[in-house]
């Protein structure tokens, strides 16, 4: 049986019965021939079912990838002056070095001797001052986890962590990657080094009014952005945080880092 030009030989007679409708209607519309007319359909149909399979595909990707991957970076945070370049070099160098505050990033392949079979892992020690924040925070998309280094002993510089884990836990980057926070309260060697439960409860109490003050300020979607916890409650750190949070005691002095290690394996192992 003679094929019609232009049909291929497997559409149905319903299919070819619609695209010879459509042909038809492009052969009144633009005063072309039958042939001519059927070739143009066909053209156009695999046209638009070639861009409806692209949007298909496209979608199917987003959907399989879901949230994006964290990278391997171990970012050192803290304030200055609570430890954070005496542990990069204490992971490097399995010493005491006596740090001072660092106005750039440090960074290196370290093969942590406690971590066997583990790394080299890429470690960061991001600096603490005010004006380079914004640098470290953008350091936050290349990272696998975060150590938070915070000085026990020092009660005024708990106010200034607060504000940056509050900084920290509404960031964006953060949010979507879902990124692990280890607190390290560091320095728990000296007497006067704080306990836990009173560092915690100094960090809450510091958000808490962070929550109501920015709160009052922000409206609409900036406030929901911006927003940590639960309304209707106080802030509660371990509960209330929107990414994984872990609090241990440390003594980078001493060496005391068996937590620091114990979270680093779960992150990499």
């Amino acid at each position: 049986e003679a094929q019609t030009p232009g049909l291929p030989a497997q559409a149905s007679p319903s299919d070819m019965e619609a695209i010879s409708g459509l042909a038809a209607g492009v052969e009144s519309s633009l005063g072309v021939g039958a042939n001519f007319a059927q070739v143009l359909t066909w053209l156009v149909i695999f046209s638009l079912g070639y861009l409806v399979l692209q949007l298909l595909q496209g979608l199917s990707k987003g959907g399989l990838t879901g949230r994006r991957s964290r990278g391997s970076a171990v970012l050192l945070f803290g304030q200055p002056g609570a430890g954070k370049t005496a542990l990069f070099f204490r992971l490097r160098d399995q010493e005491e070095v006596q740090s001072v505050s660092s106005l750039k990033a440090l960074r290196d392949k370290i093969s942590i001797q406690e971590l066997e079979g583990i790394g080299p892992l890429d470690v960061v020690d991001c600096p603490g001052h005010q004006r380079m924040k914004g640098k470290a925070a953008d350091l936050i998309k290349e990272a696998r986890c975060i150590v938070y280094l915070v000085d026990s002993e020092d009660k005024q510089r708990l106010k200034d962590v607060a504000e940056h884990l509050y900084e920290l836990m509404t960031n964006p980057e953060v949010l979507e990657l879902h990124m692990p926070i280890l607190l390290a309260f560091n320095k728990i060697d000296l007497p006067s080094a704080r306990t836990e439960k009173f560092i915690v409860d100094e960090i809450e109490r510091e958000i808490e009014m962070m929550r109501s003050s920015r709160g009052a300020t922000l409206e609409g979607q900036d406030q929901a952005d911006s927003y940590l916890g639960v309304d209707g409650e106080k802030f509660k750190l371990l509960e209330h945080a929107p990414c994984p949070v872990e609090i241990c005691r440390v003594s980078v002095k001493q060496a005391a880092l068996g937590p620091v290690f114990d979270f680093l394996r779960q992150q990499f192992s």
